[in-house]
């Protein structure tokens, strides 16, 4: 096998979790080719995986001495220095994975969340604004920076962003034409997501539960129509965002859009961990199958709930939790900055939901 070769089998393995037979690759292009980037990284970050830090950051400073300001290379560095809890070193490579690739998002994620682990959040809110004025509509950022203006005691420009009376919406639906109520359009959804060819179990943010792929790829079933009803309760919260141009909400509001829809199937003791859609604007969940543990309200077990950021964010602020008791009949909407998950709920009755992304396409 030629050096190429070797190295992309490498990675495979690497990215499969098979470390030992990918560093005996990694060292077999080192012996050929003793500066080789990637095969120098790939051991960089079997170390890193492997908690043994000061080999990881050896062997990533011979990357970067070899590779010049390379932003991924600098974003693994950084990260080795982070973990180990060198702040400044972590900070400097950040700051040079951006000047490497201004348009790059990931190094700003990181030097804003070091920042706030730091207690620097001005700092923090800074990094995610220069994020946003480089790359444009960046909904990750956002996400970040509207915590972020907790920390800092910035509380009321917080409270626009996270504004859950204003931006979070039930959209009302009937059955649609070829469904004698909502009852049965809720039983087909329901076989439809249960049934679905895609459906794997405990996949993305999902616990105890499975998730399908694309639901709005052929053969649609039920989803045929529902994308319609979809596509009014989008059209009405678009006309019901406030007045205010300087949102992201409204600034952002795509000119063109596209749908992606999948479903979700929990089980007993399952939730959603706190997530956003980073890849959305504008973000739904509507339900099929409740459980009684879940409809009658008790300790808000299975109900949706916004507010949480993930602890890698490294925000200090108590959150600021809202919760929304699951129903039939209505699309709840929202923007896809906002962190959102469930409270684990018991019962043998499963809980199915239908969730979908507007994303813009313009």
């Amino acid at each position: 096998m030629n050096l190429e070769a070797l190295a992309a089998e490498a990675v495979r393995l690497h990215h499969a979790g098979r470390h030992r037979q990918a560093a005996e690759l990694y060292h077999r292009i080192l012996q050929t080719r003793p500066d080789h980037p990637g095969a120098l990284n790939g051991l960089g970050m079997i170390a890193f995986q492997a908690g043994r830090h000061d080999a990881a950051v050896a062997l990533l400073e011979r990357v970067v001495a070899t590779a010049g300001e390379h932003a991924g290379y600098l974003m693994n560095l950084g990260a080795v220095h982070d973990a180990a809890g060198h702040a400044e070193a972590a900070a400097d490579c950040y700051a040079r994975a951006i000047g490497a690739a201004p348009t790059y998002p990931d190094p700003y994620y990181n030097l804003g969340a070091l920042h706030l682990r730091r207690g620097e959040a001005d700092r923090a809110v800074a990094i995610f604004d220069r994020c946003m004025a480089v790359i444009g509509r960046e909904f990750h950022a956002l996400a970040y920076k509207a915590h972020a203006l907790r920390d800092a005691g910035r509380d009321e420009a917080a409270a626009a962003l996270l504004d859950y009376e204003r931006l979070v919406r039930l959209h009302p639906f009937t059955a649609p034409r070829g469904y004698p109520d909502l009852d049965a359009f809720n039983a087909a959804l329901a076989e439809h997501v249960r049934r679905h060819p895609s459906l794997r179990a405990d996949v993305l943010s999902t616990v105890n539960g499975s998730h399908t792929g694309e639901l709005l790829r052929p053969p649609q079933g039920p989803m045929a129509a529902l994308t319609p009803i979809i596509g009014e309760a989008v059209a009405a919260y678009r006309a019901a965002l406030p007045d205010d141009a300087a949102h992201p909400m409204v600034r952002w509001a795509p000119r063109r859009w596209k749908l992606t829809g999948w479903g979700v199937v929990m089980r007993d003791g399952g939730h959603e961990r706190s997530h956003i859609h980073p890849n959305g604007w504008l973000s739904g969940v509507l339900y099929v199958a409740l459980p009684e543990a879940v409809t009658r309200g008790d300790d808000h077990a299975g109900w949706l709930r916004f507010g949480e950021p993930t602890p890698e964010l490294g925000a200090r602020s108590p959150p600021l939790l809202r919760d929304y008791c699951p129903g039939y009949g209505r699309i709840v909407l929202f923007p896809s900055y906002f962190y959102h998950g469930t409270v684990p709920f018991q019962s043998e009755q499963p809980r199915i939901c239908i969730s979908f992304d507007v994303e813009p396409d313009d």
